[in-house]
């Protein structure tokens, strides 16, 4: 059972490591985030994350690093749409003269831009559109040549993943792990919006070391911009 200073602890212990994207230690803790504990108290805490299954400790002498349950403990009780992002500021791009397709690229551009993160889009099962991989791609995530080589291979098969999944969006959807069509060291929130009588899924497609908090903003936003 988690008690709520150890839900205070995976909390933190997460947003660092979305943050600084290295192993997450208890003294970094202890000095950043909870002055009143010491370090000693928190490496135990950290320990009972551990054998929970919730964090994961890459090396003998380093930090805790979140697992996938513990990023999906994380989706299910920290997450918090940023209200105040004020979203429209960012996106003010003229798309009055320009067409429906034209001004969803350049939405996606933008929330590329934003985010760090690449962007996929399904005009319908045949039409598919994406950008910012040099976002993603920059990402600490992709030093992993294995990891480029089979993510490319999967962008070589977008048509087929999009149109796998087009029908199963119709609302913000969070996927991460082996739920996600990516592969399971990617993460993506999916939406699907409507333009003219014209359903079109847009994704974020990043690490799972992302920033959930601020990308579920960006994307849920595309509907009050369109």
């Amino acid at each position: 059972m988690l008690t709520q200073r150890k839900k205070k602890v995976l909390k933190k212990v997460i947003e660092e490591y979305i943050k600084k994207a290295k192993p997450i230690s208890s003294r970094m803790l202890a000095k950043k985030d909870f002055p009143k504990l010491s370090s000693a108290t928190l490496r135990n805490e950290m320990l009972d994350l551990t054998k929970m299954g919730l964090l994961f400790q890459p090396h003998t002498s380093a930090g805790r690093i979140p697992t996938l349950k513990g990023f999906k403990f994380f989706l299910d009780n920290f997450l918090k749409e940023e209200d105040n992002f004020l979203i429209e500021k960012f996106f003010e791009i003229d798309n009055k003269k320009k067409g429906k397709r034209e001004r969803v690229k350049n939405l996606a551009k933008k929330l590329a831009e934003l985010s760090k993160e690449a962007v996929v889009v399904a005009f319908s099962k045949e039409d598919f559109y994406y950008t910012g991989l040099s976002y993603l791609f920059h990402q600490p995530e992709f030093k992993d040549l294995s990891l480029v080589k089979n993510f490319s291979e999967i962008i070589d098969h977008l048509d087929e993943t999009m149109r796998n999944i087009f029908d199963k969006i119709n609302e913000v959807k969070i996927l991460i792990g082996d739920e996600n069509p990516f592969g399971d060291k990617c993460a993506t929130i999916f939406d699907k919006i409507e333009i003219d009588n014209e359903k079109i899924v847009i994704g974020l497609l990043g690490p799972i070391r992302m920033d959930y908090n601020k990308n579920l903003s960006l994307i849920k936003s595309i509907k009050k911009i369109i």
